[in-house]
């Protein structure tokens, strides 16, 4: 690997870690500045629904918005270390499924500690259903990963 694939290794490191940690940090929020962000959040993706015709209740988008942002929180956890891991990995013929399962445990585990270090947070309490949501992420962001990483190999032979 060259100075160029180095850098682009450790960036792609650099970028999960961080990632990790917003997860870590959003998810450790107290309740009323978690809940003050996903309110801002939702007037604005209301406005801009709004500017293409759809009017949809606030409070019904702010339930959904909620629980979907857990799913690409931990979505795009599971794309970066994924990724991270596929360049860090001597190549061999199972170094894919590697990079697959130890992507999906570290994100996995990411997401079981996001959420029991909530039992500490004041305003937040364990939702294993939301710990559940994090993990279909994972699965999601790390079989996307796979996905275009295969078709990419695919293309370029």
């Amino acid at each position: 690997m060259g100075k160029n694939g180095k850098t682009l290794t450790c960036a792609l490191w650099v970028a999960a870690i961080l990632w990790m940690g917003l997860c870590l940090y959003l998810s450790w929020q107290p309740g009323s500045e978690t809940a003050n962000l996903s309110g801002a959040l939702t007037k604005v993706v209301r406005r801009g629904l709004q500017l293409f015709g759809f009017d949809i209740d606030l409070d019904a988008l702010h339930v959904l918005l909620r629980r979907n942002a857990h799913t690409g929180v931990f979505l795009v956890a599971g794309l970066l270390t994924f990724f991270a891991l596929a360049r860090s990995l001597p190549e061999s013929a199972h170094a894919d499924a590697l990079a697959f399962g130890i992507a999906a445990a570290m994100c996995a585990l990411l997401a079981v500690v996001a959420e029991v270090g909530k039992l500490w947070v004041p305003g937040r309490h364990l939702q294993w259903d939301e710990t559940l949501l994090d993990v279909i992420g994972v699965i999601c962001g790390v079989g996307i990963a796979w996905a275009v990483k295969f078709l990419w190999a695919g293309f370029h032979r």
